[in-house]
């Protein structure tokens, strides 16, 4: 299945690149993609961490980043922590937040900026949270796994890239890619439960799930009408089965002696 997401741009990132090269960012994850786990990088304290530690062994919301970027990457982590906030799931027990860097160049003093202008020190998100800097080996590991393309803009010194958030299961596999521009907390929980495969979340996600279908190609979860009528079909047959089984339990009983 290939899934693919709009670029967003930074505007002041648009200013040195031409057109073609601009159509050419994107992020198409292959079937089956998966990111390397095994990849060591640096944490926002300097220290070396594999992607499979900063993951840990829960579903994981993954976003690529320019730490220097203000205008779109800023407000996407705030959006997206808004989001896991209001999912009504627990940072840490059922989901994790990722960052990664984009630039190699920018340390960790720069991840350890952003996170704590976006995401905060304190709390269970801020705990939950690992803003990641890579080497450039690392790095395109990474990309070339998620089929994330970008490009350097020297004149602006930014990136441009796509607006993205990968939803990651335990084992590192993109359960699903979603628009970063928007992003609710109804789609995060909807991912995050469905990246969980039965271990986060309620009977009643489950059933949304079966009830919503996921447009690849907007980044969000919409009502599925099959599902819903085969839903609505499945309740007026489980009704009138209900409905045949008390009118023959009230007429035996009617004919009893």
């Amino acid at each position: 299945m290939l899934l693919a997401v709009l670029p967003v741009l930074a505007t002041s990132a648009e200013a040195g690149l031409t057109a073609p090269a601009i159509q050419s960012v994107g992020a198409s994850p292959p079937a089956d993609a998966r990111v390397p786990l095994s990849v060591t990088l640096r944490d926002e304290t300097g220290a070396p961490q594999t992607l499979q530690a900063a993951i840990g062994h829960t579903p994981s919301v993954l976003i690529l980043a320019d730490y220097a970027c203000q205008a779109l990457c800023g407000p996407v982590l705030t959006l997206a922590a808004t989001a896991l906030a209001h999912s009504g799931l627990s940072a840490g027990r059922d989901y994790r937040l990722v960052v990664v860097g984009l630039d190699p160049g920018k340390g960790f003093r720069a991840a350890k900026a952003m996170k704590t202008a976006q995401i905060g020190e304190d709390g269970e998100l801020a705990a939950a949270t690992r803003f990641l800097t890579p080497d450039q080996a690392a790095l395109q590991a990474i990309t070339r796994a998620l089929g994330y393309r970008s490009l350097y803009d020297r004149e602006a010194d930014q990136f441009a890239h796509p607006a993205v958030a990968f939803v990651l299961t335990a084992d590192g596999r993109v359960a699903r890619t979603l628009s970063a521009l928007g992003i609710g907390a109804d789609d995060l929980r909807l991912a995050l439960v469905e990246a969980g495969e039965g271990r986060i979340g309620s009977t009643l996600d489950q059933m949304r799930l079966l009830c919503y279908g996921f447009d690849p190609a907007a980044g969000v979860y919409t009502p599925s009408i099959h599902a819903l009528l085969a839903l609505g079909w499945l309740l007026t047959a489980l009704a009138l089965g209900g409905a045949i089984a008390m009118m023959g339990l009230a007429r035996n009983r009617a004919s009893a002696p």
